[in-house]
């Protein structure tokens, strides 16, 4: 028997696999999720209090006290190679957007950029950080991060405070009613919480822009759930975001002036005012038909008679991104 072959077939097997992906545990970065919220617990308290308690006004900045004080002109970068593959360089960046705050979150290059390539911010929802949206196969989020680089996008996922399922599980020192908490400090002190998340967002795009493999025309906005929420309210407010992406995100009626809401926030506009004040810009808002959180019914009724244009992608599943939908608009738009 002629053994050859079969020696050379199982020395080359080796070399014909595919290079694993890069990952993390999504765990490891719990202290950094706990060191963001008490940032923002130094910066409430090293605002002045003032007596009226909620931001007001007729503007979607004015009514949520944007921007919120204290932000530096000038921001400055640390950014930190975590890893590689095949397909990307990834990247811790925190960027300081005032004395007591800095924005953290994954930057992740593709391989092989031969220009600078457009910029997709990927936005997690309220129990999930970038960690887990980028890493954690099992997600609703899918390919929300990957899947973007893979394209070609350069992703920038921020984070934001929430309680999120897996440090919950872990004894995480975050509570749960952090938002609501740290909304109400901020609201006695003429701004919200809303208003200094989306901030960390826009300010470190003044870095992020600058930098020479970002083309600094196109960029997106995505995101899941709250990150669908948070990718209308900055798309409203930062007109360098061309084009957006809200998976199952809907905010039909306000809340009564004295409910606390327990998120700390969609308490002066509903998504179709957000809508309005993002037209004519691409606008894709995706959900799915059995979704719980967001019946189709109820979906329909507060996207019904809008006068301005944008793109209403239903589909078959659950509370969760769908790249597929995603991926053409921006292929299309962007």
């Amino acid at each position: 028997m002629n053994r050859f072959p079969l020696l050379l077939l199982l020395v080359l097997i080796p070399f014909g696999r595919a290079q694993p992906l890069y990952t993390e545990d999504v765990l490891a970065a719990m202290p950094e999720r706990i060191k963001q919220w008490k940032q923002v617990q130094s910066y409430a308290a090293a605002l002045v209090q003032k007596q009226e308690p909620t931001p007001a006004g007729h503007t979607l900045a004015e009514k949520i006290g944007y921007p919120p004080p204290r932000l530096i002109d000038h921001p400055t970068a640390r950014v930190e190679k975590s890893g590689e593959d095949a397909v990307a360089s990834y990247y811790r960046i925190w960027v300081q957007i005032t004395p007591e705050l800095e924005t953290y979150g994954l930057y992740i290059v593709p391989k092989g950029l031969k220009d600078h390539a457009p910029l997709v911010i990927a936005m997690h929802g309220g129990g999930g950080f970038p960690e887990l949206a980028a890493f954690y196969n099992d997600s609703r989020y899918h390919d929300m991060v990957r899947g973007a680089v893979e394209r070609g996008y350069i992703v920038f996922a921020p984070h934001h405070i929430f309680y999120p399922y897996h440090d919950r599980d872990h004894g995480t020192l975050i509570p749960e009613d952090v938002r609501a908490i740290l909304d109400e400090q901020l609201r006695r002190r003429g701004t919200t919480l809303l208003a200094v998340e989306i901030a960390k967002i826009t300010k470190a795009l003044d870095v992020v822009l600058a930098r020479p493999e970002v083309d600094a025309w196109r960029v997106a906005m995505i995101g899941l759930s709250w990150g669908g929420a948070y990718t209308q309210y900055t798309t409203a407010l930062e007109p360098r975001i061309r084009v957006a992406v809200s998976s199952c995100s809907v905010q039909g009626e306000l809340p009564a002036p004295d409910a606390k809401p327990g998120y700390g926030m969609h308490r002066e506009m509903t998504t179709a005012d957000l809508i309005r004040l993002i037209a004519p810009r691409p606008l894709q808002m995706q959900f799915g038909d059995h979704d719980p959180h967001n019946p189709i019914d109820q979906v329909r009724r507060s996207l019904s008679g809008l006068d301005v244009p944008f793109e209403v992608a239903i589909f078959p599943g659950d509370h969760e991104f769908r790249g597929e939908l995603a991926w053409a608009f921006l292929k299309q738009h962007l």
